[in-house]
C-alpha cells in the first residue's frame, strides 16, 4: 500500500493511500455506469414522447379510420380500434393521472414534457462529463503512482 502526499492550498499535506484512490476510482466507475443508465432511460423516454407528439400532430392533419392500440406496454398484443373522436386524446398528466384534452392542448403538454426531459438529459450529460473527467484524472494519478512504485521497487532490488 503506497501513500500519496498532496499539498493543500494552505500548505498542509494530505496523505492518501493508493488503496483509497483505487476504491474511489471504482466508486467513480459505478457512478458513471449509473449515470449512463439514467441517460439511456431518458433518451428512450424522450423518443417515446416525441413519437406521441408526432401521432397527435398527425391526427390534426388526417383522421384515421382505424388504429392499432397496444394492449400492453411492449406491444406484444395489438387491438384494432376505431377512434370515437379525433378532436381530443387522453394524455398522461403525471403520476397515475390521465385526462382527455383537445389536440392543441395535448401537444402543449407533450412539448412541455419533452422540454423537461431534455433539460434533465442535459444536466445528466454535464454530470457524466464531470465524473468522466475526474475519473480520467484520478486514473492518470493512480497509473503514475503504480509506475513510481514499480520503479522504486526495481531500484531497491538492485
Amino acid at each position: 500500500m503506497s501513500a500519496v502526499a498532496a499539498s493543500k492550498a494552505g500548505g498542509e499535506k494530505v496523505v492518501v493511500s493508493l488503496d483509497a484512490l483505487m476504491a474511489q476510482l471504482n466508486d467513480l466507475r459505478n457512478y458513471i455506469s449509473a449515470l449512463q443508465a439514467q441517460i439511456d432511460n431518458l433518451i428512450a423516454e424522450l423518443t417515446e414522447v416525441k413519437s406521441s407528439e408526432n401521432v397527435v400532430s398527425e391526427l390534426k392533419t388526417k383522421a384515421p379510420e382505424e388504429v392499432l392500440a397496444p394492449a400492453d406496454r411492449r406491444g406484444h398484443v395489438m387491438l384494432r380500434a376505431k377512434p370515437v373522436t379525433i378532436d381530443s386524446v387522453v394524455v398522461h398528466i403525471g403520476g397515475d393521472n390521465y385526462t382527455e384534452l383537445p389536440l392543441e392542448k395535448a401537444i402543449e403538454i407533450v412539448l412541455s414534457k419533452e422540454k423537461e426531459l431534455s433539460n434533465v438529459l442535459t444536466q445528466l450529460r454535464k454530470e457524466l462529463n464531470k465524473a468522466t473527467d475526474y475519473h480520467d484524472q484520478l486514473q492518470l494519478l493512480v497509473n503514475s503512482l503504480i509506475a513510481q512504485a514499480k520503479k522504486q521497487a526495481k531500484s531497491e532490488a538492485k
